[in-house]
């Protein structure tokens, strides 16, 4: 009796599974991500931290992902990320959602919240790849737009191996341009040769004077250089106009960044990177001028763990209201302080 209940309980889900998959076999859902836990000692804020953290080569995270093939060359993408502490299991701030629509001849078009157009072209410049330490994310960007919600973004074919990529954003959409962006940006790319060229623009509600919009504008020119298992890297970035963090840092400032770097594999599973960048910012008393560095190494267990360790300083050259951080997870550095910090640990990606 049983038996029977529970065949004819089962038989609406079987029916209706067998409806749906000719529709669900149309798409393909992907889940991806990364976990990434480390220990570390961190000397910023006065005093010295040793915890586990979350996140040293990447962000750790899941990421949902459906393509939908709609024929003749069209395709549909969907994206969710959801990122989260990998010491805890607590969630964290959101990444990347987004849908898309493209094809190789017409390029792509997608919406709602991504990388900027300059931010996906120097991604690949840093040698870390946007790592916890990396001192394009940390000091030379500080507090430039990258990553925006509310956007709408175009990915041009690639052409005579040069490709566009376009991005605005409607910022906050309370009737006013804060948080707006606007990013233009175009890259080569042959063989050996990665050259990239780009422009940013963001305005922000001064946060002294809610009354008054101001903007800022960065220009950013790069490259990677590759022979055989070496890359060496170049990234050129000035930056003029008002940045803010709101509701607890606004500044103007004008200035430029130079980074240089290498990444070099030893064989597929053992690799190392670094990473120095310098930053020329005289004109505003609240920043100092400094120099940012960061030097890994990453031995492969297999193609999708590996372990690592990273080590990391920011030098300013005098005294400063405003520091740059080696990273942005740790207590925000004293007026005088030159923070550094190391970082021993383990990244699996599925």
């Amino acid at each position: 009796m049983n038996r029977k209940n529970t065949i004819r309980h089962c038989m609406p889900a079987a029916v209706a599974a067998w409806a749906l998959a000719p529709t669900l076999a149309l798409a393909q859902v992907t889940l991806s991500g990364f976990v990434d836990l480390n220990l570390e000692i961190a000397k910023s804020g006065g005093g010295t931290q040793r915890s586990l953290v979350s996140g040293g080569l990447n962000t750790s995270r899941l990421q949902f992902k459906s393509v939908e093939d709609l024929g003749g060359g069209l395709k549909a993408t969907a994206v969710h990320e959801l990122t989260f502490r990998a010491d805890s299991g607590q969630a964290g701030s959101p990444r990347h959602t987004y849908v898309a629509l493209g094809s190789k001849e017409w390029g792509e078009v997608s919406a709602g919240r991504r990388d900027l157009p300059s931010a996906e072209m120097y991604g690949y410049i840093d040698p870390t790849f946007s790592g916890d330490y990396s001192p394009i994310s940390n000091t030379l960007l500080y507090f430039a737009p990258w990553r925006e919600s509310n956007g709408i973004f175009y990915t041009s074919p690639r052409v005579a191996n040069l490709q566009a990529r376009i991005g605005t954003t409607f910022g906050r959409e309370d009737g006013s341009k804060d948080a707006k962006a606007t990013s233009i940006a175009i890259d080569y790319w042959n063989k050996d040769l990665y050259l990239m060229a780009a422009v940013d623009r963001q305005y922000r509600r001064d946060l002294d004077s809610p009354e008054r919009m101001r903007h800022s504008s960065d220009h950013y020119l790069g490259g990677v250089y590759s022979m055989g298992p070496l890359d060496l890297t170049f990234l050129y970035h000035r930056y003029n106009g008002y940045y803010a963090y709101s509701p607890y840092v606004g500044f103007a400032s004008k200035g430029n960044d130079v980074q240089l770097g290498l990444r070099y594999e030893f064989n597929a599973l053992q690799r190392v990177f670094a990473s120095v960048v310098r930053k020329n910012d005289r004109p505003n008393a609240a920043l100092s001028d400094a120099t940012s560095w960061v030097a890994g190494y990453l031995h492969g267990l297999s193609k999708r763990t590996d372990l690592y360790t990273i080590v990391g300083a920011v030098h300013h050259a005098r005294d400063s209201e405003l520091r740059f951080p080696v990273s942005f997870n740790h207590a925000t550095p004293l007026s005088n302080e030159n923070p550094r910090g190391v970082q021993i640990g383990m990244r699996h990606k599925f």
